[in-house]
């Protein structure tokens, strides 16, 4: 009858130990919500269940772009306006065009992207807009074109020294992922001399 007793109680304790480890792996991805980047120099907001409310509050996952401090991929809750999330990517810079905003009174959707557009640059009487050649700009001339991305500057000047120059815009824009709000904000201060 003991060694019976034994192995009935080794059985519940193996499934008690599985429960408690099930248990603390659900609570673990409950309290941080992390996911990956999908380009270089992105941010994600990492949220915890306190930032969201109860663990029952639903959330949306979006992308906020364009001429804010950290474009990237945040969480929050439905509840959520459009300005929250693009508080949460740290704000407007002053690039932004202020007439050209989204609706900043909007509640946040699930899978959806928030775009503050960039000013258009304005050629004041007659002169022109001087455009920077990506295929001869240093990184730091590259950083301080309105609306480049933190890291962007660094990945052209990589993509240059493994492929060479290159022969447009677009190539880099395809070879580096550029998504389309970054890409119709830089590329009026950008040229390619091949």
């Amino acid at each position: 009858m003991l060694p019976g007793m034994l192995s009935y109680a080794k059985q519940h304790i193996r499934i008690g130990a599985v429960v408690v480890g099930l248990l603390l792996c659900g609570i673990g991805s409950a309290i941080v919500l992390v996911h990956s980047v999908p380009t270089a120099g992105t941010a994600v907001a990492t949220l915890s269940t306190a930032d969201l409310g109860s663990d029952t509050t639903p959330v949306a996952l979006m992308f906020v772009s364009g001429a804010v401090v950290h474009p990237g991929l945040y969480r929050l809750s439905q509840a959520a306006r459009v300005a929250d999330a693009i508080a949460a990517a740290g704000g407007m810079t002053s690039a932004a065009d202020p007439g050209k905003l989204p609706n900043l009174a909007a509640r946040v959707q699930d899978a959806r992207q928030i775009n503050v557009p960039f000013l258009k640059p304005s050629g004041s009487s007659g002169s022109a807009t001087v455009r920077l050649d990506v295929n001869s700009a240093s990184m730091e001339e590259l950083a301080a074109v309105p609306g480049m991305p933190a890291g962007l500057a660094q990945a052209i000047v990589d993509y240059r020294s493994t492929w060479g120059s290159v022969a447009s815009l677009t190539e880099l824009r395809d070879a580096l992922e550029v998504d389309k709000a970054t890409y119709a904000a830089i590329s009026p201060w950008l040229r390619a001399i091949h």
